[in-house]
């Protein structure tokens, strides 16, 4: 599996004008709820990859502390849409290990018998500069902001 992954990444890359790659240092949340009375983590000690080809579709690896305090890893496709000068919309489809959903998007405490794996969509919010990017991502209620720096 991871084979072909990487087989369709290296001709995808080969057909691409401009290659980006981009190295994630952090992150940190606010949540609008405490969990089950607990406070989330807002520090998420996330670390990570990105390569972006032609400005527009990103191939991602994220690991970090996720709010309920579990290790999460992510690998994800994304499209991202410039829609005023550095500003745009970005679309992250991934496969992760750390979360339990109850539908596509929104993340619940794992309890006896939830799967804590599956495919997660993250619509976000971006800001590029030359050197970095920021990402805004907002589940339900809570948003957090993600910091990219620019490798090549």
């Amino acid at each position: 599996m991871r084979f072909l992954f990487l087989l369709f990444l290296a001709v995808f890359c080969s057909s691409a004008e401009e290659i980006n790659g981009y190295a994630t240092v952090g992150m940190v949340s606010t949540h609008f709820k405490n969990n089950d009375g607990e406070p989330y983590n807002e520090e998420h000690k996330a670390y990570g990859a990105e390569l972006m080809l032609d400005q527009k579709y990103t191939f991602a690896y994220l690991h970090f502390v996720n709010s309920r305090d579990k290790i999460t890893d992510i690998g994800a496709v994304g499209y991202r849409y410039d829609v005023i000068g550095p500003f745009g919309i970005s679309a992250i489809l991934g496969y992760q290990k750390g979360y339990c959903f109850e539908g596509f998007q929104s993340s619940v405490e794992c309890t006896e018998g939830k799967d804590n794996s599956g495919f997660a969509l993250m619509p976000m919010l971006y800001y590029k500069h030359d050197y970095f990017t920021l990402d805004l991502i907002t589940q339900g209620t809570m948003i957090a902001l993600k910091l990219n720096l620019k490798l090549f």
